[in-house]
Formats: C-alpha cells, sequence, structure tokens
C-alpha cells in the first residue's frame, strides 16, 4: 500500500516539476519578457531561439534537456541506490521510472499551471529518451542533422526525435514491457507536437 501511494506521489511531483516553466522564468530574469505575449506565444525553444535571443534559446534548450536528466538519475539514486525499498518496496524498476519520468514530460507539455499551453518539449523528451537508451538516442540525433543541414527541414527533424526511438530502440532493447512504453511515449508526443504546430499554422 505504501509503494502505490508514494508511486502516485512521485507521479503528481513529476508532472508539477514539468509544469514549472524554465522558459518563463529565465526570459523574464534576463529581459524581463512575458514569454507569453512574444512570438507564437508559447514557452518554446524554439520561439526563443527565433523571436527572442538565439543564444537564450539554446541556453533554455540545455537548462530543459539537463533538468530532465538530472531528475531521472536523482530518482534513480533514490529509489534504486538508497536503502529504502525495504520501507516503500522496490518501485524503482525501469518501467516504473519510465512512467514517473514520462508525467515530467507532459507536465512541460500540457501544464496545468499555464491553461495547459506549454512548449513541444522536445529537449525534454530527448533527455528523457537519453536517460534509457543513450545509443538509440544519440543514432537519432546525428541522422537528424541531416534534414535540418541538407534539406533545411527543421520540423522533419523535430518528428525523427520524437517517432523514432522506439524503432531504433527495438534493435538494443528486448524488454517487450519497455519497447511497449516507448511506443506510447513517441506516439503522445506526437500528438501533443502535431497540435502544437496545427494551432500555429505550420501544417
Amino acid at each position: 500500500m505504501l509503494s502505490i501511494i508514494v508511486f502516485c506521489s512521485l507521479l503528481i511531483l513529476s508532472y508539477l516539476l514539468g509544469c514549472f516553466s524554465t522558459a518563463k522564468l529565465i526570459t523574464k530574469s534576463y529581459k524581463n519578457m512575458n514569454v507569453y505575449k512574444v512570438g507564437s506565444g508559447y514557452p518554446d525553444t524554439q520561439n526563443i531561439f527565433t523571436n527572442v535571443d538565439k543564444t537564450l534559446g539554446i541556453f533554455i534548450a540545455i537548462v530543459d534537456f539537463g533538468k530532465m536528466i538530472f531528475y531521472m538519475i536523482l530518482l534513480d539514486f533514490l529509489l534504486n541506490y538508497l536503502p529504502i525499498t525495504n520501507i516503500i518496496g522496490n518501485i524503482g524498476s525501469n518501467n516504473n521510472l519510465f512512467i514517473i519520468g514520462f508525467f515530467m514530460v507532459i507536465g512541460h507539455c500540457l501544464p496545468v499551471t499555464h491553461h495547459f499551453k506549454g512548449g513541444r518539449g522536445l529537449f525534454t523528451y530527448i533527455g528523457f529518451i537519453l536517460f534509457f537508451a543513450p545509443f538509440p538516442m544519440l543514432i537519432i540525433l546525428v541522422l537528424a542533422v541531416i534534414p535540418v543541414v541538407v534539406f533545411k527541414q527543421l520540423r522533419f527533424a523535430q518528428y525523427m526525435v520524437v517517432l523514432l526511438p522506439p524503432f531504433i530502440n527495438f534493435f538494443f532493447e528486448r524488454d517487450p514491457e519497455v519497447l511497449a512504453k516507448m511506443f506510447i511515449a513517441a506516439i503522445l508526443m506526437g500528438i501533443i507536437n502535431f497540435i502544437v504546430s496545427k494551432k500555429l499554422g505550420e501544417i
């Protein structure tokens, strides 16, 4: 029973941490700007990069990526390497960590604190997948450079990063539960990015 309470509490915590907009905080701190009133009106790395400041956009991307990676490493350490499993039970499995971590991605994309108007969550998602499948994600990031550099297709590269991880990870991972969760995560991220692109008139 305690393990269920802790697991559900971590889901809520992860979602709320994702709702905390680093883009809003950083643009307000450095530029004294309300990101929701700039460019596309989304607290999105691309919006900051395009309509505010390129260096600031890159910095926010690194922060979003680093925030996700650090959170997953911290979760893994707390749930698997500290002697608390005797109290709360074994909830630090890869499958559980995957679900808990993805709630942070959802919070970033659909924050209840900002009327569900979040960013695309691309760099948060990259950090999330990189924690579980580093080699597939690195392969995809290298491949995604091709449409950007050769064809100037940034949107296509973004969809590659979102949708390809479970397919590439199939050659590295044999756990059907992990693969199924990666496919679900990719589909959800694809839907979220499609909705955002539709609202912005990009497709």
